[in-house]
């Protein structure tokens, strides 16, 4: 007989895989149709027999919990590794992003959800372009300590115009090619602002084009 607290575990472990089972299938369905298009059935089918409608109901009673819940978990910015130049980590911040946007369906229904403007009352797309400006500023106050930036920036102000751009971005490279030109692009973001905001000499130890992508997330088998 399986012991009760092993028993709990195998639970718990499967509870969680049915959540993960569901958001990587409504991610996918978010991204692909909004949310207005998006239907629970539909989100359902895409989980291929892994979630039934009980479980799914067990986890998530509507779409717009779903939504909320991809909303809330989509950038894990925990997992970014700590950089000593700040400026560097700052960049490093952005090339995170890209990757889970070119990786991730949750990353991506996250970035759809948040520019959707048929999100019901419920749900507040803002919460997330705050969290992202409060972590940008909180990296150039870093740098700025340090003295990487030039005096008397507005750290605030500044966050605020990096999360919009990038945002704007991101948008229009998957318009126009699918997020294929993203990571050139956000390097051509980094050469125009940072010449504004490190102190001369340092530019140059910040390493800030397309490659910083491969480095920090190495392609599958490149190691190999």
């Amino acid at each position: 007989m399986t012991p009760p607290r092993a028993r709990l575990r195998a639970i718990q472990d499967r509870s969680v895989r049915t959540r993960e089972d569901i958001r990587r299938a409504a991610g996918e369905v978010f991204d692909e149709c909004g949310y207005a298009g998006a239907k629970l059935s539909v989100i359902l089918d895409r989980t291929e027999g892994q979630v039934t409608k009980g479980g799914l109901y067990h986890h998530y009673d509507s779409k717009e919990a779903i939504a909320r819940d991809i909303l809330e978990v989509q950038v894990p910015m925990s997992t970014l590794q700590p950089q000593p130049l700040k400026l560097q980590e700052l960049v490093d911040t952005s090339y995170f992003y890209v990757h889970l946007l070119l990786t991730s369906p949750i990353a991506r229904a996250g970035a759809r959800l948040a520019l959707d403007g048929g999100l019901p009352p419920g749900i507040d797309p803002s919460e997330i372009f705050r969290s992202w400006s409060l972590h940008v500023s909180g990296l150039l106050r870093q740098a700025a300590d340090l003295g990487e930036t030039y005096p008397d920036l507005d750290a605030d102000a500044i966050a605020v115009i990096l999360v919009s751009a990038y945002s704007g971005i991101q948008q229009v490279t998957k318009t126009f090619d699918g997020r294929e030109s993203l990571p050139r692009r956000i390097a051509d973001l980094w050469q125009l602002v940072l010449p504004g905001i490190a102190i001369p000499g340092l530019l140059q130890r910040i390493h800030f084009s397309p490659d910083r992508l491969n480095l920090l997330f190495p392609p599958e088998g490149a190691n190999s």
